[in-house]
C-alpha cells in the first residue's frame, strides 16, 4: 500500500529508469536533479559504493547530454562513519561533476555537517538545507554560491512564518548566484511567477509526479521550474518522508483494523 502511494514520486529501482525519466522531462523542457535512494550507510565500504554510484550517474548524465544535476544527502557520504573518507568522496564527486559539466547538490540538516572548509575553492556545487534552518545557512560566509531550500510535508510553513522565510530568502539571494526552492508551499508560488517579487530570481523544484500542467503554467508565468527524480531499491525511508503525517496515522489504523478482522475470522 505504501509503495502504491509513493511510486509516482520514484523513477524506479535502476539508474537507467531514472535517466529515462529525465530524458522525458528534458523533452518537455524541464531540467531535473537525481537522487539515489540507498539504505543505511554505516560502513566505509557502503559509503564508497554510494559514491561510485554517483560517479557513474554523473558520467552517464554527461554522455547522454541530459540537463540534470545530482542531489546527494550528506548522510550517504558517511560523515558519521569517517569524516576524512567522506570528504574525499565528496571532493571526487564534485571534481568529476566539474569535468563532466554536471552540477552537484549536497544536502545537510545543519551547516556544520558538511566539510565546507575542505571544499574551499571548489566550484560546481551547492548546498541544500531545510527551510527551518535557512537562517543558519544564510550566515555562511565561505563555500558555495548556490543554495537549495527544502520544504517538507510535516514542516510546511504557516502563514505567520512566510514573511520571516521570505525575509531570510532576501539574504540568501544577495549572497548566492543560484537559489532553488524545493517543494515550496502552493501559497508561495505567486511570489515566483506572475510578476511576483522573486520572479526569475529563484527556481522552483518539485517532486516527481507533480502535475505537468501545473509545471507548464508556472513556466508560462515566468517561473523557472525543475523536478527531483529519485531512484533505487531502498525507497522506504524516502517514502516515509513523503507521506503526510495525518495519512500515515490513517494507514496505520487501517492496517490494525485489517489484522483485527483477520483474527475474528480465524
Amino acid at each position: 500500500m505504501l509503495h502504491r502511494m509513493v511510486k509516482k514520486h520514484i523513477a524506479g529501482t535502476t539508474m537507467s529508469a531514472a535517466l529515462a525519466k529525465v530524458e522525458e522531462l528534458n523533452r518537455r523542457g524541464i531540467p531535473a536533479s537525481i537522487t539515489f535512494l540507498t539504505g543505511r550507510v554505516d560502513s566505509k565500504s557502503r559509503t564508497r559504493y554510494v559514491a561510485i554510484t554517483y560517479l557513474e550517474l554523473i558520467r552517464r548524465i554527461s554522455r547522454l547530454g541530459l540537463k540534470a544535476s545530482v542531489h546527494i544527502p550528506s548522510e550517504q557520504m558517511g560523515m558519521q562513519v569517517d569524516k576524512d573518507a567522506a570528504a574525499k568522496n565528496i571532493s571526487e564527486i564534485i571534481s568529476t561533476g566539474n569535468r563532466c559539466g554536471v552540477f552537484v547538490w549536497l544536502e545537510a540538516e545543519k551547516p556544520e555537517v558538511l566539510p565546507i572548509g575542505r571544499l574551499d575553492g571548489a566550484r560546481g556545487y551547492g548546498v541544500a538545507f531545510p527551510e527551518h534552518n535557512a537562517k543558519g545557512f544564510a550566515k555562511l560566509r565561505k563555500g558555495p554560491r548556490s543554495a537549495k531550500i527544502l520544504f517538507t510535508e510535516d514542516r510546511e510553513t504557516k502563514h505567520a512564518k512566510d514573511a520571516m522565510l521570505l525575509k531570510e530568502l532576501d539574504g540568501i539571494l544577495k549572497g548566492s548566484n543560484n537559489v532553488v526552492l524545493s517543494s515550496p508551499p502552493e501559497r508561495l508560488l505567486s511570489s515566483f511567477s506572475n510578476g511576483g517579487k522573486y520572479r526569475g530570481k529563484a527556481a522552483l523544484e518539485f517532486k516527481l509526479g507533480y502535475s505537468y500542467k501545473k509545471l507548464g503554467n508556472l513556466a508560462k508565468k515566468g517561473a523557472k521550474v525543475s523536478v527531483n527524480v529519485p531512484f533505487g531499491k531502498d525507497w522506504v525511508d524516502f517514502a516515509m518522508n513523503q507521506v503526510p503525517e495525518g495519512y500515515m496515522r490513517f494507514l496505520a489504523n487501517s492496517l490494525l483494523n485489517e489484522k483485527s478482522v483477520e483474527k475474528v475470522e480465524k
